[in-house]
């Protein structure tokens, strides 16, 4: 039976001084230049933008080292199983040495939070300032693996010299997919795993965390922050929501908040369009570059100097303008059918009376990220593209409550009653949509959200539209007090893209949370080369790698070289080069706000309000019951 409810069923332009310094981080991940923020607001007067604290390593707070009270192994002696929603076992301590490949020494913790949300808790030793970053998951997560370089943190040195304890969990099931790669999603069969992945797995793994550290070092962190991509994101997003005193700040990144019109709808949509009847491919990866190379030359800002588009939404290119004369195909062109599709994904999914099931689509200069996505790679079918495992998934198993293992991913499926019926089926448990934050605000909360312009997973176009209702909800007063976006240029999911997606977000959250320095300019270095990533989130769909790493690059690694740099400030500001100097050099790049600024209310099926979350508890360790009353 499906769980019920105790229902039954469940413009100032803006001066930019910055002196760039290309170094060569304690990490050894990366060479890039020192972070930067901004004295003042920089939606506010003339701001001059300097060298960030961040390099010297005393972000934030200076908070004194603490050390621990008892030793690594007399954690397996204690008992955490009274803790309230999150009685918890753990089942390994060690001590991991710091050396060539661990850049200071921790106590690693593994273990359980009831009924099975496996994690793990890296406790520093000798290094610990009183702080905690707990790290999301990307895609449907499953597996447990703690990052060095969380998500938008390159050459945070609080992260990387071991001030924070740092921790992670599975989200509450084991996965052989990670991020849903078609195989069964057996686990959402069982109700309980639905709901710790939807929406408990996190606030329970921090109470569970905050426990052990205060067993370890004699007292709970005095500010735990979260930081997590893609699925990270969403997770980060309903943690502020629903549980708003469980972090003092929280970084997200490429949210998959929306996730039941993004699983079900857009993403189950976009792995349909590139394929006929017979399974046969329309448009060929061969073709995206050429594709790609169009759309930049209709649609690059000649003021950023890299060839990127500075906002997508100004783009007028027309898939039409490469149609093949006579409709007689070559690489050089498109037939009228590889238009109809390309025009498919730039739209998003649709009904059939065109009303848009999801928030926005494929945005302009992500094409030659579609390979592999929603358009196979040479000689490959449907089933190998990554949307139709991670669409599939939610539609049979991860979606309902009762697994549909035969359903048909076909175009019948997108209309706006079966969006509706996934919505009251499962957006009350996984949907993070709520856009009023006033209590996380109230509680001294800061939020800073990103978004690469390019992303094709997770089209940017959701998070402006949920900024924007954000501000309708609380105001733009209060919004501007504790929150900030920044839009990456030509930066994929959670990293990669021709754009510059080396940065530091999580410095300057620590500073404006702990100090009241608010965030200005991002320095984004694009980097090459190097045997280390340099992207902001190490692995591309979470917040942390999907493979467990030590605390550190390995010494011997090489460092990457920085191509060039660019300053991004917070949305709405754009940024455009001074006229004279380097343009690979963020100091001669100015932020100016647009005379005309967008619109960022999108109109589709479905809408941002509160309200609709639902609460789920097992009742005599049988049934289940969900109502919209939080127990």
């Amino acid at each position: 039976m499906s769980p019920g409810h105790a229902h039954t069923s469940k413009r100032t332009r803006i001066v930019v001084l910055v002196t760039v310094i290309a170094a060569a981080l304690v990490t050894g991940l990366a060479l890039l230049p020192a972070t930067f923020s901004a004295d003042a607001d920089a939606g506010a007067r003339v701001t001059k933008v300097s060298t960030s604290s961040s390099a010297r390593g005393d972000v934030g707070k200076n908070l004194p080292v603490t050390k621990p009270k008892i030793s690594c192994t007399d954690l397996l002696q204690k008992d955490f199983g009274p803790l309230d929603d999150a009685a918890t076992s753990v089942a390994s301590a060690s001590v991991v040495a710091k050396s060539g490949s661990n850049a200071y020494e921790y106590c690693d913790v593994k273990g359980t939070v009831a009924p099975q949300i496996q994690f793990e808790l890296r406790l520093p030793t000798k290094t610990y300032r009183q702080r905690y970053l707990q790290e999301g998951c990307g895609g449907y997560c499953g597996m447990v693996g703690v990052s060095a370089q969380p998500a938008a943190s390159t050459g945070c040195v609080p992260v990387t010299d071991g001030s924070f304890a740092l921790g992670q969990d599975n989200q509450g099931h084991v996965s052989t997919s990670g991020m849903g790669g078609g195989s069964a999603e057996v686990w959402a069969t069982n109700p309980q795993l639905k709901v710790d992945f939807g929406y408990r797995s996190e606030h329970a793994f921090a109470t569970a965390a905050k426990a052990i550290t205060k067993a370890f070092y004699g007292a709970e962190p005095t500010y735990s922050y979260y930081d997590g991509c893609s699925d990270g994101g969403r997770e980060t997003l309903m943690e502020v929501q629903r549980y708003p005193g469980d972090f003092s700040a929280a970084l997200v990144g490429a949210p998959a908040f929306n996730q039941t019109a993004l699983n079900a709808m857009q993403e189950a949509y976009l792995s349909t369009i590139d394929f006929r009847a017979d399974g046969s491919t329309i448009l060929p990866a061969s073709k995206l570059a050429m594709l790609h190379k169009a759309v930049m030359a209709k649609c690059a800002d000649p003021k950023l100097n890299n060839d990127l588009i500075q906002d997508p939404a100004t783009c007028t290119f027309d898939p039409a303008s490469l149609k093949c004369a006579d409709n007689k195909d070559s690489s050089s062109c498109l037939t009228s059918d590889q238009v109809d599709v390309v025009r498919k994904a730039y739209a998003g999914v649709t009904a059939p009376d065109g009303t848009h099931l999801y928030t926005g689509g494929q945005p302009y200069g992500s094409e030659a990220a579609w390979e592999g996505l929603f358009v196979p790679k040479a000689g490959q079918g449907q089933s190998s593209v990554q949307l139709y495992g991670i669409g599939l998934g939610f539609l049979r198993w991860v979606g309902k409550w009762e697994a549909d293992p035969t359903l048909k991913l076909d175009a019948s499926l997108f209309t706006v009653d079966t969006f509706k019926a996934y919505q009251r089926e499962v957006s009350g448990i996984y949907d993070a949509t709520d856009p009023d934050l006033t209590k996380f605000h109230q509680a001294g909360g800061k939020l800073i959200q990103w978004h690469g312009l390019t992303d094709p997973n997770i089209p940017p176009t959701g998070t402006r539209a949920y900024r924007q209702a954000m501000i309708d909800t609380m105001g733009q007063d209060k919004v501007d007090d504790f929150y900030r976006l920044y839009l990456f240029p030509g930066v994929n999911h959670c990293g990669g893209g021709d754009g510059p997606d080396s940065f530091d977000l999580l410095s300057k959250l620590i500073s404006w949370r702990e100090t009241g320095k608010t965030p200005g300019a991002v320095i984004a270095a694009k980097t090459s080369g190097g045997s280390q990533p340099g992207g902001p989130a190490g692995g591309q769909l979470g917040g942390g790698d999907t493979k467990d790493t030590k605390a550190s690059a390995s010494a011997s690694s090489s460092a990457p070289t920085v191509q060039y740099t660019r300053p991004v400030y917070p949305y709405p500001q754009l940024v455009a080069y001074d006229g004279s100097g380097d343009k690979n050099d963020a100091a001669n790049y100015r932020a100016y706000t647009p005379d005309k600024l967008p619109d960022d209310h999108f109109k589709w099926a479905g809408s941002f309000t509160s309200g609709y979350q639902e609460w789920c508890e097992t009742k005599d360790g049988k049934s289940m019951s969900c109502s919209r009353h939080k127990p």
